[in-house]
């Protein structure tokens, strides 16, 4: 089912909550190309299985997982350098919102919900790159996997619960969860809240756009026109 409009939506649901990387911030092309430079320069190839599992962990443990996976001589300190030094610039000075996201976080706000950001980005990423696209003030708190604890991934509720706490709410099933990565729509939808998916062609992973849908409450294809 597609999102109801936001005037709709404001009858039944008081926190929205945005994943940042491939849901309202066009990234997850520079993490792909990533991706693909550092395992390909070690003779490795991208799967669709490995981008789902790294998308929904925090650096530090995708790192390990890429290290136990590929079974690579660098420490996950050193991967996790890496791949910093390639993106770092990206969040600083390129990566732009999706279109339509400006306009519709902006209606949200007036309309008064409360907003949130649930991320596996760090937040040396996710900070600069928000408030150069100007809405970083619109959150009411960026909440990160990092604030979660170790081990902890977004198949799990937990994060989802942290942001919507934060921002105010306590009850899930008055709490919007927007994803584009099917896992962490599950893990969402596991601690009772209400879900939608965001179409991203990377973050869909190996799962196909109507499994996406049939797993959500509500689904789009983009944020462009539709509040």
């Amino acid at each position: 089912m597609s999102v109801p409009s936001l005037n709709e939506l404001r009858k039944d649901i008081d926190v929205l909550v945005f994943d940042l990387d491939g849901t309202i911030l066009d990234s997850l092309y520079v993490w792909h190309q990533v991706d693909i430079d550092f395992l390909g320069a070690r003779g490795f190839e991208v799967t669709p299985e490995y981008t789902e599992a790294v998308t929904r962990l925090c650096i530090r443990d995708a790192a390990d997982h890429t290290k136990n996976l590929f079974d690579l001589d660098e420490t996950p300190e050193q991967i996790m350098q890496e791949w910093n030094d390639r993106v770092s610039e990206y969040y600083h000075k390129h990566i732009p919102l999706k279109p339509g996201v400006f306009e519709y976080l902006s209606k949200a706000k007036d309309l008064g919900f409360s907003l949130a950001a649930a991320t596996a980005l760090s937040s040396d990423h996710a900070l600069p790159c928000l408030g150069r696209c100007g809405v970083l003030g619109m959150f009411n708190n960026v909440t990160t996997l990092d604030d979660i604890g170790s081990r902890a991934d977004k198949s799990d509720p937990a994060i989802y619960i942290r942001a919507m706490e934060r921002a105010g709410g306590s009850d899930p099933s008055r709490a919007l969860i927007y994803e584009d990565v099917p896992l962490c729509i599950k893990g969402a939808g596991s601690g009772g809240f209400r879900t939608c998916a965001v179409y991203d062609p990377i973050g869909i992973g190996q799962s196909t756009w109507d499994d996406m849908c049939l797993m959500s409450d509500y689904s789009i294809r983009g944020f462009d026109g539709i509040c």
